[in-house]
């Protein structure tokens, strides 16, 4: 490991405020390196703005999860340290999420996500640790994350009732002021890490830009059953059953599955830890 981590600062950052942001924890060449294989194996670039019309107008997000580029961030030792630090073991396995890739908007093109939860904040058995990397710098007003830290502390703002939609339940708040938002701006490289009781978003992108990241989220192992499953799924180029729903992420990525090192096998649960 070769970056410091502030274990008290990791912990009272998700306790206090829901989130932390971890400045350089991805090399920007890797980072780099995503926004070429999204180009070469999608056709979307992100500095040709004729082929940001192929990013799903449903949902901005493009189906890449197994590239070698991606596994080549996903073993990096120190974002295993800090993950390790926010759960306290260093056990651990990657969950095989895409990217996000949000051009700037215009009528018809995928809005600014709302305010939601991912999973039902009520309940105790349940708890989350969401990631992304920035692919790209996000400043204020360009589609970038945002969230309601005093929402994720007042639990009588947390509704009872849920909706429900095409692809499973949504979670959200009731109307929450803009005075209540905190948008977070990153630059290329910055991880950030949220509790997943803190309700959060995107902003619309009022840029000339995309903005992209790199899902990146890591939690303590699974049953020997579920690690069959992801290795078969590794092999065959597919997607985690969980993200299946999502436009274009029911294909099979092209030609053999990325070459993992010791570290990867151990995250994906091909070996022991």
């Amino acid at each position: 490991m070769t970056m410091p981590i502030d274990v008290k600062a990791v912990r009272s950052g998700l306790t206090n405020d829901g989130y932390i942001v971890v400045r350089n924890a991805v090399p920007t060449t890797l980072c780099q390196a995503v926004l070429e294989a999204i180009g070469h194996e999608l056709d979307i670039w992100i500095d040709k703005p004729s082929s940001w019309e192929r990013v799903s107008h449903e949902i901005d997000q493009v189906p890449l999860w197994g590239h070698q580029c991606q596994w080549n961030i996903r073993e990096l030792s120190d974002l295993h340290a800090i993950w390790s630090t926010v759960w306290g073991t260093e056990r651990l396995w990657v969950d095989r999420n895409s990217c996000r890739f949000t051009p700037p908007w215009q009528p018809g093109r995928a809005d600014a996500l709302p305010l939601h939860w991912d999973v039902d904040p009520r309940d105790r058995e349940q708890q989350w640790y969401q990631g992304l990397v920035a692919l790209t710098a996000s400043p204020a007003g360009c589609g970038g994350f945002r969230c309601a830290p005093g929402v994720m502390g007042n639990r009588d703002r947390w509704p009872d009732d849920w909706m429900t939609t095409s692809y499973g339940t949504e979670y959200r708040p009731d109307l929450v002021g803009e005075d209540e938002t905190i948008e977070v701006s990153l630059d290329v490289g910055d991880l950030l890490v949220f509790d997943h009781h803190l309700p959060h978003g995107t902003v619309r992108n009022l840029g000339d830009q995309p903005r992209a990241v790199f899902y990146l989220q890591m939690f303590p192992t699974g049953t020997p059953e579920e690690a069959v499953a992801n290795i078969a799924d590794h092999n065959a180029g597919i997607a985690p059953p969980w993200w299946r729903w999502k436009p274009g992420h029911d294909r099979v990525e092209p030609g053999p599955p990325a070459r993992l090192s010791h570290q990867g096998r151990r995250l994906l649960g091909m070996e022991p830890w």
